[in-house]
């Protein structure tokens, strides 16, 4: 049952923010995970070599098929969709693959191979999801953590930029003007109230992109340039192909998104506070394969479940799905209506990496604070949070790691995230075992 509840109160998953107030929470949503969303097709398609409208091309059809994904997992659709505040988006562990068997065997087979990828992922969502009893609250917690922490470096690499060559590395314009915004932030959090309070995030955003323009950060001279309207073409780069070392090399993919993406749906359901169990994660996986085989056709990316919002769920106290499904709608509108795509693509990003960094900060306390409830007078939950937050924020601290391994063990080590989960798991088992022996 959907209750429609006074916007200063704390919102529960079902319940439902007054008319009015949905389009700006949802927005909020999509502000904070935009970035993220648009930064795989843009990489993607820059290294596969393809022009200015390919790429723009490349991002209207993630925009779509992530604002489905959205929706699905918010509202739900029989078998799919986890029925929480989560959004869906682009992931970065397939960039390497697309590009590597792009350059190499063509576009078609890419898309064959995600096809067949997402498709094995939706008929092996149950087992993955009956997994969830390995994750207890100091696996939850651990991998929480680790998911905040790991994307921290994200929101900052907006701000400085990715190159510390490049002259305009952490150039003091940018460094000012996101630290201005996080200001923002903190003023607004603290001076406002009701709906405003809740949308502190989205009004500092707005009001530091206009500080930005005005300072001559982002361009707006291309916003009103292009077509108005555009729908993903089936098929765009010709019919798919189909390979097996590119299936297999994609299934390695499939494997790493699915321990992220119940990572962060456990990761929302403590947030939340609602239980998430096998079904509830097999559920969120569906939607997950179904996005990716959709891909195959529509020639989008591997998707996967983003933990970006949920630090501004722990932030804003709102956690209720439909805003989030909202800006579900919001996605498809930027894919569809692409002046306003571009629009928001306009936003200096020393502006999206500071809201970032605050959010992706919110999640990191949110793992924190379940750990707080853990019992470390154990040696063995020491060990397992101690080796798995070590180990997986490895490839965050030192990102050529294991740039010498075989490419099959990179793409899992690459993804600390992935790599800490199943530590984290592994060692919890262990000492479990190892109790219960000596019981």
């Amino acid at each position: 049952m959907v209750r429609e509840i006074p916007s200063t109160s704390d919102a529960g998953v079902d319940d439902r923010p007054p008319w009015g107030h949905l389009v700006l929470l949802g927005l909020q949503h999509v502000l904070v995970m935009y970035a993220g969303a648009v930064v795989v097709p843009m990489v993607v398609g820059s290294a596969l070599g393809l022009g200015q409208d390919e790429i723009a091309t490349l991002v209207c059809i993630d925009l779509v098929l992530a604002g489905i994904g959205t929706i699905l997992q918010s509202l739900g659709l029989w078998k799919f969709g986890i029925r929480m505040p989560l959004v869906v988006g682009a992931a970065s562990n397939g960039i390497v693959p697309m590009i590597l068997i792009g350059q190499s065997k063509g576009l078609p087979t890419v898309y064959g191979s995600l096809l067949v990828g997402g498709v094995l992922w939706v008929l092996l969502a149950p087992f993955f999801g009956s997994l969830m009893r390995l994750f207890p609250a100091v696996v939850t917690g651990t991998v929480i953590t680790l998911i905040g922490l790991t994307l921290i470096p994200v929101g900052l690499r907006l701000i400085t930029g990715k190159d510390p060559g490049a002259p305009d590395y952490a150039a003091p314009g940018n460094l000012l003007i996101a630290g201005f915004t996080v200001l923002l932030v903190v003023v607004f959090s603290r001076f406002l109230r009701g709906l405003l309070g809740q949308l502190s995030l989205l009004l500092a955003l707005v009001v530091g992109a206009i500080v930005g323009w005005i300072a001559g950060m982002g361009a707006l001279t291309r916003v009103g340039s292009g077509p108005v309207l555009g729908v993903p073409e089936p098929f765009h780069y010709g019919m798919v192909q189909f390979d097996l070392p590119s299936i297999l090399l994609f299934l390695i993919v499939v494997l790493v998104l699915t321990v992220e993406a119940s990572g962060q749906g456990l990761a929302v359901g403590q947030v939340v506070g609602r239980k998430v169990g096998p079904a509830e994660i097999s559920r969120l996986l569906r939607v997950d394969g179904l996005l990716t085989a959709l891909s195959g056709i529509f020639n989008g990316f591997a998707y996967t479940t983003f933990g970006q919002n949920i630090g501004l769920i722990a932030l804003t106290k709102v956690r209720s799905r439909y805003p989030v499904a909202v800006g579900g709608v919001i996605l498809v509108l930027l894919g569809v209506v692409q002046p306003i795509g571009r629009l928001v693509a306009a936003i200096p990003q020393p502006v999206i990496g500071a809201v970032a960094v605050v959010t992706f900060a919110a999640l990191t306390v949110s793992g924190i604070e379940l750990l707080s409830e853990v019992d470390f007078s154990r040696s063995g939950n020491l060990v397992v949070v101690m080796i798995a937050l070590g180990v997986g924020l490895a490839p965050t601290g030192a990102p050529d790691l294991y740039h010498q391994l075989p490419f099959v063990a990179q793409v899992f080590l690459d993804s600390g995230v992935a790599t800490g989960t199943v530590l984290a798991v592994v060692l919890n088992a262990l000492f479990h075992l190892r109790r219960e022996r000596d019981g």
